[in-house]
C-alpha cells in the first residue's frame, strides 16, 4: 500500500515546499516530507504563547491588569494589598474596583491612579498606576497599526539610517582629504620660484 507524503496543494506555498524538498534531499538523514512538515508545525506550535490559558485580567479604563497582578496602597503608615483574580480585583475577600479599594481604605479625596502601585506578574518592581498608564499609552502610539504601516516605518527608519551613514562617510572622506592636502609639501618647479637676483 502506497502512502502519499505530499502536502495538500494550496495550503503550503510552492516555494516553501520546493525548499523543504531540496533540503531533505541534501540532508544525510532523509525524512519523508510529511514527517518533516509535521515536525516543523509541532516546533512552531511549541514556540507560540500558551493559548490554553485565556488572557484573564481586569480592564481598568486604558490599563489592562493581567490575572495575578498585585495592587498596593500605602495609607497612614500601613500597606494594603489586593490582587487580580480572573477578571476581578479581590480586596478583603470582596470584589472591588481600584477606586472602590481606595475609598474603602482612605475615603474621599484620594486618586486611585496616583495612589495605587501595581506589581504585574513576572515583573520585578512595583510601578505606580499612573506611570504604567502613561508608559503603555506611549508604547501604543509608537506601535504601527498594521503590518503595512510597520514595514513602512521600518523602511523609513532604514532610509534615514542610510542617509546618516552616507553623510558621515562623506564627512570623514572630506576631513581625511583636507588633512592630507595640508600635510603634503608644495611641489614647485625651480623656474617657478623667485630667486634673489644680484
Amino acid at each position: 500500500m502506497e502512502t502519499r507524503h505530499d502536502a495538500p496543494r494550496g495550503i503550503v506555498p510552492p516555494d516553501a515546499l520546493r525548499e523543504l524538498r531540496q533540503f531533505l534531499s541534501r540532508s544525510n538523514k532523509p525524512l519523508p516530507l510529511a514527517d518533516a512538515m509535521r515536525t516543523a508545525i509541532n516546533e512552531w506550535i511549541a514556540r507560540q504563547p500558551d493559548v490554553d490559558q485565556p488572557h484573564c485580567g481586569y480592564q481598568w479604563k486604558q490599563l489592562f491588569l493581567p490575572s495575578g497582578t498585585q495592587l498596593r496602597l500605602h495609607h497612614r503608615g500601613r500597606h494594603y494589598y489586593a490582587h487580580v483574580e480572573g477578571d476581578q480585583i479581590i480586596f478583603k475577600q470582596r470584589c472591588v474596583s481600584p477606586r472602590g479599594m481606595v475609598l474603602s481604605i482612605a475615603g474621599e479625596g484620594r486618586n486611585a491612579w496616583r495612589d495605587l502601585w501595581l506589581h504585574l506578574p513576572q515583573e520585578g518592581n512595583w510601578i505606580n498606576a499612573a506611570r504604567l498608564r502613561t508608559l503603555q499609552a506611549v508604547q501604543r502610539q509608537s506601535q504601527p497599526e498594521n503590518p503595512v504601516a510597520a514595514l513602512s516605518a521600518a523602511a523609513q527608519a532604514m532610509n534615514q539610517a542610510l542617509k546618516a551613514a552616507v553623510t558621515l562617510i562623506e564627512h570623514v572622506d572630506y576631513q581625511s582629504t583636507t588633512v592630507l592636502e595640508r600635510r603634503l609639501p608644495k611641489k614647485r618647479r625651480s623656474i617657478d620660484l623667485l630667486e634673489d637676483i644680484d
